[in-house]
């Protein structure tokens, strides 16, 4: 999936408090191109060098259903999806996407209402593209994981190894897919432990609106173009 030709792309950066719909779009075969997972959130940023969005606790939220041939019955290929979607609302608490444009992934943390919690969670994926809709981008499943430990100490590491490992031994993805996966987890991991941007950047003007309502998604938040 090519993003940078999607002709629906939008050029004008979103106003902070914008409500915006995060995508995760994937090659379903016969289906095309399809919204694979999708998230409502508020801009805090968009300009030339970053995007930062807010999911508060009740952003509506899009997941496709199915029965799940990955490693513990995920759904991980194309046609585990039954074409049909769970309706659900993000919960736990409100979650904060650094997203430094053109990287290959995003920063996310959880703040409470009170403070931020000890993890930090790097998602590997398509550098967003901004649509009329939000961001569009494409999950590579895996992950890595930063955290304070109890005893003080910095740890790193990986998250759903198995499911690259399945993608690839499935032949979904081919190798030279994976080689480029493995090179963005291992410069992220790379940057997580040396804490640089956005590891070592001032938060505290990320913080979500505490009064910001979860918002819903648009009626076309499905169509991709």
């Amino acid at each position: 999936m090519d993003t940078s030709a999607r002709p629906d792309s939008r050029s004008e950066p979103f106003a902070s408090g914008d409500p915006v719909l995060l995508r995760s779009v994937h090659d379903f075969g016969a289906r095309g191109d399809a919204v694979a997972f999708a998230v409502a959130g508020r801009v805090l940023v968009d300009d030339d060098d970053l995007a930062v969005v807010a999911s508060p606790i009740g952003s509506a939220l899009r997941r496709r259903a199915g029965v799940g041939s990955g490693p513990n019955g995920r759904l991980v290929l194309p046609s585990d999806w039954d074409g049909s979607y769970v309706e659900d609302g993000w919960t736990g608490a409100a979650v904060v996407r650094v997203h430094p444009k053109g990287s290959p992934w995003s920063v996310w943390r959880w703040h409470d209402g009170s403070g931020w919690l000890p993890d930090w969670y790097v998602n590997l994926e398509l550098p967003w593209v901004r649509t009329p809709l939000g961001f569009d981008s494409q999950d590579w499943t895996l992950d890595v994981v930063a955290t304070t430990d109890p005893d003080g100490t910095w740890s790193v590491r990986y998250k759903d190894e198995d499911e690259l490992a399945f993608y690839a031994s499935t032949g979904h993805w081919p190798e030279t897919m994976r080689a480029v996966i493995e090179q963005a987890g291992e410069d992220a991991t790379a940057v997580a432990r040396a804490r640089r941007f956005p590891f070592d950047a001032d938060w505290t003007g990320w913080v979500p609106d505490p009064a910001w309502p979860g918002p819903g998604l648009p009626t076309d938040w499905s169509v991709v173009r």
